[in-house]
C-alpha cells in the first residue's frame, strides 16, 4: 500500500465518502495530482447508508432549517446556510443521480434505492482517483511534525499531510465498524460532549404499554417539562413494551437526551418529564365531548369497551377504556358525564412519564460528540490540531427524522473535503488555481 498522501479520510460512511470525493475533485481542479485514500475498516463502505430509510435512503428534505437541528446548532447554522439543498442535489445530479420529494418534502433517490447513492458516491470516487481501502480499522492517529501517521489494528501505517475524520458516531452500531473516532479525537486534542442515542424509542413505566404493545395509533405527541409544552408533533406512535416509538417520539427523543445529560429544558431545570398524547388532534375538547355523549344517546346498548370504536383503533380504543375504569360489557348507557369528561380529558391528553431512551442499538444517531466550539466551521478545520478536519455524526449536531442528518453528512463532507485540499494548495502557493 502506498504510504504517503495529501489526505487520509478516516470513515467510508456518508461523510466520509462526500469528504474524500469532495477533496479529491478539488485537487484536480487546481491541477494538481489526487492524492486522497479512504480508509474505512468495515469489509464494505457505507453499511449503515444502505439501512437508511428503510433501504431508500432519504439524503435531504426540501424543508431544510436549523430549526429542525439540536446540539450546537447555531455554529452550525453556518454550514447548512452554505450548503443548502439545492447544493446538495446538484452534487447528486453531477454524479447522475436524480432525487425526488414526497409530499411531505423529502428527498429520496429517485429510484428509492440506498445502493444507488452509495454506487453513484463510490464511483464518483474511484473516478476521482480516490484510493479506496476496506477493512483498514485505524487505531491510532499522531501528528509528527507536518504529518499524520494512521495506524491500523493490524500495524498497517499510513502517512498523509491532513486528515478528515468521520467516522460516524455511536448509534446502530449493528452497522458500524467502530465507535472509536471519539477516542481518535480525543487523543489528538479534542474534547467530547457526553454521547447519547437519539431518535430512538422513548422509555416510560406506564402500565398501559404492555397491553397496547404493537399497537399503532396516529395522535399528536406532545413534550412536558414539569407539566409544560415544550415541543410537540403530529405522527403515527408506536406502543411497545416499555416504550413509546414512531417518528413522532424519535423527534422528541432529542430534547429527552439535552434533558438526561443537562437536567434542563430551554435553559431551565426539570424535574419531571412527561409525553401526552392527543388522540383525537382534530377534535377540541368540546367536540370530543359532544361526540361521546351522542354515542351514549343514539347507543345506549353498546359495550363501554366499543365506546371509541368509531374514533380510535379497536385494540387502542377498548384499553383506554378499560383504563378509565369502564367494564367492557358495561353498556354505554350506565356511563356518567362525569366519566365521559374524564375519558375525554384521558383521549385528549394521555400522559407517559419518561424514564429514559433506550439504547445505541435501537438509535438511528447520536447525540453529543466533538464540540463546534472545537471547529472552524468554514472550514470544519481543527482548532486544536492543525490539518485535521471533522465531518458527519462524529460533531455534537444532530437533526430531526426527515434526511436532515444525512444533509448534515453530505454539507460537512463537501465542506471538510475541499478545505482540506485547498489548504495544501495554499502550502505550495496554488491557492488560486484550487
Amino acid at each position: 500500500m502506498k504510504a504517503d498522501y495529501d489526505i487520509a479520510v478516516v470513515g467510508g460512511g456518508a461523510a466520509g465518502l462526500m469528504a474524500a470525493r469532495s477533496a479529491a475533485i478539488t485537487q484536480q481542479r487546481g491541477g494538481r495530482r489526487t492524492s486522497v485514500v479512504l480508509l474505512e475498516g468495515n469489509p464494505k463502505f457505507g453499511k449503515k447508508l444502505l439501512a437508511t430509510g428503510n433501504g431508500r435512503c432519504n439524503l435531504s428534505n426540501l424543508e431544510l432549517s436549523i430549526g429542525h437541528y439540536h446540539g450546537d446548532r447555531e455554529l452550525a447554522a453556518a454550514v447548512i446556510e452554505k450548503f443548502p439543498t439545492q447544493r446538495i442535489l446538484d452534487e447528486f445530479e453531477k454524479m447522475g443521480l436524480l432525487c425526488r420529494a414526497d409530499q411531505e418534502g423529502r428527498l429520496y433517490p429517485n429510484n428509492l434505492q440506498a445502493a444507488a447513492v452509495l454506487q453513484a458516491l463510490r464511483f464518483s470516487c474511484e473516478e476521482a482517483q480516490v484510493q479506496c481501502v476496506c477493512g483498514f480499522l485505524v487505531s491510532s492517529i499522531t501528528k509528527e511534525e507536518k504529518e499524520f501517521v494512521l495506524v491500523s489494528d493490524s500495524g498497517e501505517r499510513v502517512r498523509a499531510g491532513r486528515c478528515i475524520l468521520a467516522s460516524g458516531g455511536m448509534a446502530s452500531p449493528r452497522h458500524s465498524c467502530s465507535q472509536n473516532g471519539y477516542t481518535l479525537a480525543r487523543e489528538l486534542g479534542h474534547s467530547i460532549v457526553k454521547c447519547l442515542p437519539v431518535l430512538v424509542p422513548v422509555k416510560s413505566s406506564s402500565k398501559l404499554l404492555k397491553p397496547l404493545k404493537g399497537m399503532r395509533s396516529k395522535v399528536y405527541a406532545a413534550l412536558l417539562a414539569d407539566g409544560k409544552k415544550v415541543a410537540g408533533e403530529s405522527g403515527e406512535v408506536i406502543f411497545n413494551e416499555g416504550a413509546l416509538s414512531g417518528i413522532c417520539i424519535f423527534n422528541l427523543s432529542s430534547l429527552v437526551g439535552e434533558w438526561q445529560r443537562t437536567g434542563k429544558l430551554q435553559d431551565k431545570a426539570v424535574k419531571k418529564l412527561e409525553i401526552s398524547l392527543d388522540f383525537a388532534e382534530n377534535y377540541s375538547w368540546e367536540e370530543l365531548l359532544h361526540y361521546l355523549r351522542q354515542i351514549k344517546t343514539r347507543h345506549p346498548g353498546l359495550p363501554g369497551g366499543e365506546l371509541f370504536s368509531g374514533l380510535l383503533n379497536l385494540k387502542v380504543g377498548q384499553e383506554l377504556a378499560k383504563s378509565f375504569g369502564i367494564d367492557r360489557q358495561r353498556p354505554v348507557a350506565g356511563i356518567t358525564d362525569a366519566e365521559l369528561k374524564k375519558m375525554t380529558a384521558g383521549i385528549k391528553s394521555q400522559k407517559f412519564e419518561v424514564s429514559g431512551l433506550s439504547s445505541f442499538e435501537n438509535a438511528q444517531v447520536t447525540s453529543g460528540g466533538i464540540p463546534l466550539s472545537e471547529v472552524t466551521v468554514q472550514t470544519m478545520e481543527s482548532k486544536i490540531c492543525s490539518g485535521l478536519y471533522m465531518a458527519g455524526e462524529l460533531l455534537h449536531v444532530n437533526g430531526d427524522c426527515g434526511g436532515y442528518n444525512l444533509h448534515w453528512a453530505w454539507a460537512t463532507g463537501l465542506c471538510a473535503g475541499s478545505s482540506a485540499a485547498k489548504s495544501g494548495c495554499e502550502g505550495l502557493g496554488e491557492r488560486k488555481q484550487c
